[in-house]
């Protein structure tokens, strides 16, 4: 723990030989960035007396001989309980010579937030560095921060020494100060003559502090019933009438929809929602036909070990009307791989597992120790020749999730080994021909014919 102490600065003003005591009550301040009162010290001044003479002078200096005693023992108290500071001091005076030529505008200049226009300039030259730090300290009190982190942190400091004053350091003043040093040049070159200056008021203003108070008014509503109709009085002379009512309103609710209703077993078209005529054989060695309702594509190789492709078009109206559009037949020699618009469904090869034939991902023929192979792209590779059967193949595979609005291609990717090899791929085609129909049902038709 670092003790501080604070040290009184004695003003002493000698008149003439004749004195007489007075009490006068000054500030004086030791501390630094003190926001708590400033202590007073009450001393006794000198204020002439004509009826005291001679001796006068001797007790006046023997009173300046305790105050000085009572100075250098305060100031040594303080410099006993200050050493990290003093070692602190000590080290920046070693340090001095070496970062003063350091301090210079073009290094000034480089710092991070350097301006030739801070936002303190305004308070430069003032005469009250008080009024400034209250200043600062009723701006910090209500500021909010900005994005600015940097420029955050002074309010942030303001804020901290404003609201804890015990946490500041108290800064000890050494013997060699000039402010304690300067005294007894003060005091011995003091002459006699009128007091000139003289102890003051200051009178410091706290700003208004505002509150903003709500309060709420309510109109509270209470529910009053009351009953109204006619009151029947009825004498012997009364003629009794039933009430006839010659108009009337009510009101009714009524659903005015359309009622759709579909067959429980559709029957189904062979045309397949295929456009007429819109079936072709876009590229390769291969031929298509569309006799409804089946879709037949059939391509053949005539050299061996070779890789042949070949795409095929037709177009669909109305996807939604499309309810069958089955693989129904397959035929490879030796391998075919089946792409619709894009996605490589399934390759086929006589007794390849299914796991590999949805895992494929192509057919490409790879040569590796001048042997011909097949690659699929599932980490292994195959003889483009398996000598395996069958060689035809009937499937029932719904393809309706690869189709699309519009154009709609099917490729083949073919591999032969020896020999010629085929591929073909026969889809069953149909739509909904007999669709759902629609009814109007208006309930309210009989209340409109009764406003008639």
């Amino acid at each position: 723990m670092i003790h501080m102490s604070y040290v009184y600065v004695i003003w002493f003003i000698y008149l003439k030989p004749d004195f007489r005591l007075a009490e006068c009550k000054r500030p004086v301040v030791v501390s630094s960035l003190d926001s708590g009162p400033l202590p007073t010290k009450t001393i006794r001044g000198i204020e002439p007396e004509n009826d005291r003479k001679g001796a006068s002078n001797m007790n006046f200096k023997r009173h300046l001989m305790q105050i000085a005693s009572l100075l250098a023992f305060t100031i040594s108290t303080a410099n006993a309980f200050a050493d990290p500071h003093s070692d602190g001091l000590e080290l920046g005076k070693s340090n001095l010579s070496k970062l003063s030529s350091k301090v210079n505008n073009a290094n000034a200049q480089g710092m991070p937030h350097y301006t030739n226009n801070p936002p303190q300039s305004q308070s430069f030259g003032s005469a009250s560095l008080f009024d400034v730090g209250v200043t600062r300290i009723n701006t910090c009190k209500t500021a909010t921060h900005g994005t600015d982190q940097i420029a955050n942190q002074e309010c942030d400091a303001v804020n901290f020494l404003a609201k804890n004053p015990q946490e500041k350091v108290k800064f000890p003043v050494s013997p060699t100060d000039p402010i304690i040093s300067g005294i007894g040049d003060t005091i011995n070159n003091a002459k006699g003559g009128d007091l000139t200056n003289a102890c003051t008021t200051k009178t410091t203003t706290t700003p208004d502090i505002y509150s903003t108070e709500v309060c709420n008014e309510y109109n509270l509503s209470e529910a009053k019933a009351c009953t109204m109709g006619q009151i029947v009085q009825v004498d012997a002379k009364s003629n009794y009438q039933c009430n006839v009512t010659k108009n009337a309103v009510q009101t009714y609710t009524c659903d005015n929809y359309i009622a759709v209703a579909c067959p429980q077993k559709p029957t189904y078209c062979d045309a397949g929602g295929i456009t007429t005529g819109s079936v072709t054989k876009s590229t390769g060695t291969a031929t298509v036909s569309f006799v409804p309702p089946y879709l037949d594509f059939y391509q053949r190789i005539n050299t061996i070990n070779t890789r042949e492709t070949s795409t095929f078009q037709f177009n669909i109206e109305n996807i939604n009307l499309v309810s069958v559009f089955r693989l129904v037949y397959v035929q490879q020699d030796n391998w075919l791989g089946l792409k619709i618009n894009g996605k490589l469904v399934k390759v086929f090869r006589a007794q390849l597992p299914d796991s590999l034939a949805y895992a494929a991902t192509g057919v490409n023929i790879v040569w590796s120790g001048g042997r011909p192979y097949v690659d699929i792209g599932v980490g292994q590779l195959f003889t483009v020749e398996p000598g395996l059967y069958p060689l035809t193949l009937a499937v029932d595979l719904d393809m309706r999730q690869y189709l699309k609005a519009g154009n709609n291609t099917i490729e083949f990717i073919l591999a032969n080994g020896n020999s010629y090899g085929i591929g073909e791929a026969k889809f069953e085609v149909k739509q909904l021909c007999q669709p759902c129909t629609e009814t109007w049902v208006d309930q309210c038709a009989v209340f409109s014919a009764r406003s008639q």
